[in-house]
C-alpha cells in the first residue's frame, strides 16, 4: 500500500476497503470507522437515503466524501468516472469518539430504464498538523454501492464463451437483465466418461452490474484432463440457477 503522508516520528498508510453487500447485519466496519447500510437502493419512489458514519476510534476522526459512477471491465477491474447523478450532503465530516453522524444520498435521475451504479466514498483524512498521534496510522477509505432501479426489474443473465485450454478452462457470465445480480454460488464441476464428478472448485463472487460481462478461469491439471469429459459451470442467483455443460473435445487434454 503507498504511503500517504509522513510527519516526525509518524507515518500514515492508505487502505481501502469494499464492501461487499453480503454481511446480514447490514453493517459494515473498516479500519476506525463503520458505514451503515452497505448498499442504497434509489428509484423514482425512493429519491433519498441517509448514509450513517460511525467513528469506532478513541480519537477525533475527519473524513471526506467523494461519489463516482461505477462500471467494470471484463476482469473485475473498478471504473470509476466523475459524476454529477448523484447529489450528497455534506462533502465533509469530522466526527468525535463514538459519534455518528449522517449524510443525505439523492439523485436527480431518479427515473432509468436500465440500472445505473455508483459508488460513494468515506475516506478518512490524515489527523490535524498539531495532532498527538505517534506511530503508524492506517486511513482507510470505504466504497459503498449505489443503485438507481428501474421500475420493472429483469434479472436475466447468462453463461458463455466456454473453452479449455493451456491447461486452463474458460467461461464469462453475462447480465442481460436491467439490473445487477451478485451470484450467491459460481461453482465449475468436472465429470469423467461416466458422469461421476472427480473435482470441482467454487469461486469468489462479485457484483455483474447490467449489461456487464465477468471472466472466470480455472487451472485444470493434465492428469486430471485426461479423465475430463464434461465441465459444468452453475451459477446462483436470487431465485434462478444458471447451467452450462461444456463438453471437452477429443484429443484437446494430449500433452
Amino acid at each position: 500500500m503507498p504511503i500517504f503522508r509522513r510527519k516526525r516520528a509518524a507515518s500514515v498508510i492508505r487502505a481501502i476497503c469494499f464492501v461487499y453487500g453480503l454481511a446480514s447485519a447490514g453493517v459494515a466496519l473498516c479500519g476506525t470507522f463503520q458505514v451503515n447500510p452497505i448498499r442504497i437502493t434509489l428509484s423514482a419512489q425512493s429519491t433519498s437515503a441517509l448514509l450513517s458514519v460511525r467513528n469506532e476510534s478513541a480519537e477525533k476522526v475527519r473524513f471526506q466524501i467523494g461519489v463516482f459512477e461505477w462500471d467494470q471491465s471484463p476482469s473485475g477491474e473498478m471504473l470509476l468516472n466523475p459524476t454529477e447523478d448523484v447529489i450528497f450532503y455534506p462533502n465533509l465530516l469530522a466526527i468525535d469518539p463514538g459519534d455518528e453522524r449522517n449524510i443525505r444520498v439523492g439523485t436527480t435521475k431518479s427515473t432509468v430504464a436500465t440500472e445505473r451504479s455508483y459508488r460513494i466514498f468515506v475516506e478518512e483524512l490524515p489527523p490535524p498538523e498539531n495532532s498527538e498521534a505517534k506511530g503508524i496510522r492506517i486511513l482507510t477509505k470505504m466504497g459503498v454501492p449505489i443503485f438507481i432501479q428501474p421500475a420493472k426489474r429483469l434479472l436475466q443473465g447468462q453463461v458463455e464463451q466456454m473453452k479449455l485450454a493451456g491447461g486452463e478452462f474458460f467461461f464469462e457470465i453475462k447480465n442481460d437483465g436491467n439490473v445487477h445480480f451478485f451470484p450467491r454460488l459460481i461453482r465449475v464441476q468436472a465429470q469423467d466418461s461416466r458422469g461421476e464428478i472427480f473435482l470441482e472448485r467454487q469461486l469468489q463472487p462479485w457484483y455483474i452490474l447490467s449489461g456487464g460481462t465477468r471472466k472466470y478461469s480455472v487451472e485444470i491439471a493434465q492428469l486430471d484432463c485426461s479423465r475430463l469429459r464434461n465441465l459444468t459451470v452453475e451459477v446462483e442467483l436470487d431465485g434462478k440457477t444458471l447451467k452450462e455443460i461444456f463438453t471437452v473435445p477429443l484429443g484437446v487434454c494430449k500433452a
